[in-house]
């Protein structure tokens, strides 16, 4: 995963559950970004670059109907990955 720096100018790894995800869909627009803890965005995808990705197999679903943020958030950082924007380690 990526790395944040503390207080002590120290830097600590960010693991996957503490990255944050943001959906937004509504009729036929879409965005799905992905943040750090700090608020630094690692991506942010719209409308049919969402589609794009998914379509690709790079950005998997969550299984459910009408997921929220939190049902985005594995599958957000599994595209950052994939991606190279994130390491997986």
């Amino acid at each position: 995963m990526g790395e944040r720096q503390t207080t002590t100018g120290q830097f600590t790894k960010i693991g996957a559950r503490d990255y944050v995800c943001f959906t937004w869909f509504e009729r036929d627009r879409a965005n799905i970004r992905l943040e750090t803890p700090d608020g630094r965005e690692v991506f942010d995808l719209w409308d049919e670059a969402v589609a794009q990705a998914v379509e690709d197999g790079f950005l998997t679903t969550p299984r459910i109907p009408r997921p929220c943020s939190s049902d985005w958030q594995p599958h957000a950082v599994q595209y950052a990955i994939a991606m190279g924007l994130i390491s997986s380690t």
